[in-house]
């Protein structure tokens, strides 16, 4: 009975090493993504690439977090809930390992740039971070409540990243076109967009891991886009660099 209770005590210490793990990567993420945000307001690309220095323990992160959820897979036999969390963990953890990628090649694209973002670009830009620096505090809320439903508003909210993401995108275009000695900057507005889309993309998709985690049931195949939701706020319709 001893050894029972000892094997049991075990296995709930290391899943809870385990959300911690996660927690642990997402408050990561959270923090370059918070610096890449202040580097954009400043202008300051140096406070943008401590955002990079960050990803390498984001790295070890992962590969913490996929060690023991294959070693609580293959000696522990979780069933039910217990199971889908485990599972789900990996492909979480990877997402934000990606998440981290995408924040430190952001934070390279900004120390590199030979010209300070216009006002209008950064105030831009500023908006729809903050939208996905929400989303992705949010559904790490929703992974530590096991909240299925905070998780499925998060999967339904991204439409509004693509909005952002879609008029900010003409936008530059547009203005490379009138204005041809604007390109390099433009080239680095739209890869910095693109990435936040991407890390938009990345929250989603671990809000649709949570939604299985908590319920078993899968989300549909295709989620909410930027031209099916509600318009931009006022004074958001076309960002302009």
């Amino acid at each position: 009975m001893r050894q029972k209770q000892h094997i049991v005590q075990r296995y709930e210490d290391e899943l809870l090493h385990l959300r911690s793990l996660m927690e642990q990567m997402g408050g990561l993420v959270e923090h370059q993504l918070s610096l890449i945000l202040a580097g954009i307001a400043e202008n300051d690309g140096r406070t943008a690439l401590q955002a990079a220095r960050q990803d390498d323990e984001v790295d070890a992160l992962e590969q913490k977090v996929e060690t023991l959820a294959i070693r609580l897979l293959a000696l522990r036999s979780p069933m039910a809930a217990d199971l889908r969390e485990i599972v789900a963990c990996i492909p979480m953890a990877g997402a934000l390992e990606r998440m981290g990628d995408y924040a430190s090649s952001i934070a390279r694209r900004l120390s590199q740039m030979e010209q300070p973002l216009p006002r209008p670009a950064r105030l831009a830009l500023s908006e729809m971070g903050r939208l996905v620096l929400e989303h992705l505090r949010r559904i790490m809320d929703a992974l530590a409540h096991k909240d299925a439903n905070a998780a499925h508003a998060i999967w339904a909210a991204d439409q509004l990243v693509d909005k952002y993401c879609e008029a900010m995108t003409a936008d530059s275009l547009e203005q490379m076109t009138r204005h041809p000695h604007t390109i390099r900057l433009h080239i680095s507005l739209l890869f910095i967009i693109r990435n936040l889309e991407r890390i938009g993309d990345h929250t989603t998709n671990m809000a649709e891991r949570v939604v299985f985690m908590v319920t078993g049931a899968t989300l549909p195949p295709t989620r909410p886009h930027g031209h099916d939701s509600q318009p931009l706020p006022p004074g958001q319709e076309s960002p302009s660099p």
